[in-house]
């Protein structure tokens, strides 16, 4: 009788100390996602940096391109050939300005024109005697719509899904640090439990244990969202420029892939010396 009791305390405890490590383990993840995404894809800073990489330069320039053919299209400056297109120059000036509006510390945006008018200046300037033709047909072409010019240049860069965009970051960026100080405290209390119920050294092989785990998933999910844009043809993907941010985002979640390399083998370390013979 006294021996099955025992058996079922070290069974019930066995089971409890696994649903502790895959909690932790959750827990863990979790907050470094988030953490990584705030700083990453939420951070203007990070993402300006990110577009003038060499493999997304050219992703970028093809996109602000693309809208600035739009742009000539309505207001009747297309041409036949690609002297409509801007430079690197030219280009990523336009991408940091919708970056900086979309990203960072800022409320809820209402209004997409005053966007719409730094665009509107950045062509006014960038565009010069060294541009292409078209694209300086396209400068004149502007400066004779006058106020109209704005209201062309948010249809062309599709501004309004820019501002909805906006203010998604800005509630993901609410949401995320809410969700990382609740996940904070729960791993502080996951872990002082844990300490009250066993030694030091258990503590610290469950702990690296579910460090571990954590660091497979972080490899695993971000790997696979990375080979998205390998695998497919992202480019067809129109709707609200999925297709444009998936190419952008391969090249960040590559990262995240070596931040979980890295979690791995740190916890494999004190994993294995804390390892019962």
């Amino acid at each position: 009788m006294v021996d099955n009791s025992r058996g079922e305390l070290r069974r019930m405890d066995h089971e409890q100390t696994s649903q502790y490590k895959r909690t932790l383990a959750f827990v863990i993840f979790i907050i470094l996602a988030l953490v990584m995404i705030t700083a990453t894809f939420l951070n203007p800073l990070f993402m300006k940096g990110q577009i003038r990489t060499s493999n997304n330069r050219a992703v970028i320039v093809r996109q602000v391109n693309s809208h600035f053919n739009t742009l000539a299209e309505l207001i009747g400056a297309k041409q036949e050939d690609d002297s409509n297109l801007l430079t690197v120059q030219e280009s990523e000036p336009i991408a940091d300005q919708v970056i900086d509006y979309s990203l960072g510390l800022h409320w809820f945006k209402m209004n997409s024109l005053p966007l719409a008018e730094q665009i509107l200046t950045t062509i006014d300037k960038s565009v010069d005697q060294g541009a292409s033709s078209g694209a300086q047909a396209v400068r004149k072409r502007l400066k004779k719509e006058g106020s109209n010019a704005a209201y062309l240049v948010a249809q062309a860069f599709n501004l309004q899904v820019v501002a909805l965009g906006a203010n998604i970051a800005t509630l993901l960026l609410i949401v995320n640090v809410i969700i990382v100080v609740i996940t904070i405290i729960t791993l502080l209390s996951l872990i002082s439990d844990m300490r009250s119920r066993s030694s030091t050294k258990a503590l610290v092989h469950d702990v690296t244990a579910a460090g571990m785990w954590a660091g497979f998933w972080l490899i695993l999910i971000n790997g696979l969202l990375a080979l998205i844009p390998v695998v497919f043809n992202v480019e067809t993907l129109q709707l609200a420029d999925l297709g444009f941010l998936m190419e952008i985002a391969s090249g960040v979640f590559l990262e995240f892939v070596i931040v979980g390399v890295v979690l791995y083998i740190i916890c494999a370390i004190p994993w294995q010396i804390t390892t019962a013979n």
